[in-house]
C-alpha cells in the first residue's frame, strides 16, 4: 500500500525527528555529524526553509522548522538521501541508514511554540550527554549557533529567539534564554510534563498547527489546501531568471543541441538553489537522459543528489 501523501501548509512549523536504522548510532562520530549539517545546510538553500532549532543525538535527530514553499517532503526526501549517500560511502556500506519514514508532527495550536524550541535544545542535557554550557560550544546543538551568530549561516536562530521565545537577539537575551532552559530542566526533568502537555493541546484544539509569532496580532495563516505549485513556480521562476543571464530565450533551449556550456551552467545553479529533480531540469533544457545529465553535473560538481 503508497504512503499517504503529507499535507503541508507553508504556515505550519514543525518538529521533524528520525532515528538511524535499527536505532544504530550514525551520529556517534563527529565527521558523521558535521556531514549531516552540511547536508541540512545545503537542504535550507535548496528548500528555503526556515530552521528554528536542531540537535544532533548519537542514533537519530531534532529539527523544528517551517516550509514556506510547502516542500518539506521533497526537502527531507533531499536532506535523507544526501546524507546516506555521504555516511553509506565513508563507511564502504550500502541499504537504508534511517530507520522508516521519518516523522514530521505539527505543533498543536494550543501550544506554546517555545516550548518545542526548549524540548530540542534540552535534549542532550536530559539524556546526560551534554549540560546547557556544553552545548553553547557544541555544534550538535542549534544553542552553539545562538551564542555565536557568525555560525548561523541560513539558520533562523536568532527570529526564534525573538518572535518565538521572546528574548532579544543579543548577549543578554541569549543569557536570559539559557537561564530560561535552566529553569526548565529544574520543573522537567525527564521532560514528562512537556510530553502531557502536547498531547493535551492535540486533544483539546483538534488539528496540529503552530503560528510562527506568538502574539494576539500575528497574521492569519494560509488557509487547508495544495500548496504544492509553490515549489513548482519557485523553480521556474529561477530557471528564468538563468535562462535570461545567459541571454537565452525558450527557443534556444531547442535550437542547441545537448548538453551545451551555457546549459550546463544553468542546471548546475538551479541545483543548488531549487528542489528542482533531474528529470525535470532535463526536461526543461530539453536533454535527452535525466541520468547522463546527473552523471555530468555530479563529475563537474563533486556530487549531486535529486
Amino acid at each position: 500500500m503508497a504512503r499517504p501523501t503529507r499535507r503541508e501548509n507553508p504556515d505550519a512549523i514543525y518538529h521533524v525527528y528520525s532515528r538511524g536504522n535499527y536505532r544504530a548510532p550514525i551520529f556517534a562520530d563527529d565527521g558523521a555529524a558535521q556531514s549531516f549539517l552540511r547536508a541540512l545546510e545545503a537542504t535550507i538553500r535548496r528548500a528555503g526553509w526556515e530552521v528554528f532549532a536542531y540537535a544532533i543525538m548519537p542514533n537519530h535527530f531534532h529539527l523544528m522548522l517551517r516550509a514556506p514553499r510547502a516542500n518539506l517532503s521533497r526537502g527531507m526526501h533531499l536532506l535523507l538521501s544526501a546524507f546516506a549517500l555521504r555516511f553509506n560511502g565513508f563507511n564502504e556500506e550500502h541499504g537504508h541508514v534511517f530507520q522508516g519514514r521519518y516523522h514530521a508532527k505539527r505543533v498543536p495550536r494550543g501550544m506554546d511554540s517555545s516550548r518545542v524550541i526548549d524540548y530540542i535544545h534540552l535534549n542532550h542535557v536530559r539524556k546526560g550527554l551534554l549540560t546547557v554550557e556544553d552545548c553553547t560550544l557544541s555544534s550538535l546543538s542549534s544553542l552553539s549557533r545562538l551564542v555565536h551568530p557568525e555560525r548561523r549561516e541560513l539558520m533562523h536562530i536568532g527570529e526564534a529567539l525573538e518572535k518565538i521565545a521572546g528574548y532579544p537577539d543579543r548577549a543578554d537575551g541569549w543569557n536570559r534564554y539559557l537561564t530560561h532552559l535552566r529553569a526548565v530542566l529544574l520543573e522537567d526533568a525527564s521532560g514528562a510534563k512537556y510530553e502531557a502537555e502536547w498531547i493535551a493541546a492535540e486533544k483539546a484544539r483538534g488539528l496540529p498547527l503552530l503560528e510562527l509569532v506568538r502574539n494576539e496580532e500575528r497574521p492569519p495563516s494560509a488557509p487547508e489546501g495544495d500548496y504544492s505549485h509553490l515549489d513548482a513556480n519557485h523553480s521556474e521562476a529561477i530557471f528564468q531568471k538563468l535562462l535570461a543571464r545567459e541571454g537565452k530565450v525558450e527557443a534556444d533551449l531547442t535550437l542547441a543541441h545537448g548538453l551545451v556550456p551555457w546549459k550546463l551552467r544553468i542546471g548546475r545553479e538551479i541545483t543548488l538553489d531549487t528542489t528542482a529533480s533531474f528529470v525535470w531540469l532535463a526536461q526543461r533544457l530539453k536533454l535527452g537522459s535525466a541520468a547522463y545529465f546527473a552523471r555530468v553535473l555530479s563529475e563537474t560538481r563533486g556530487q549531486a543528489t535529486t
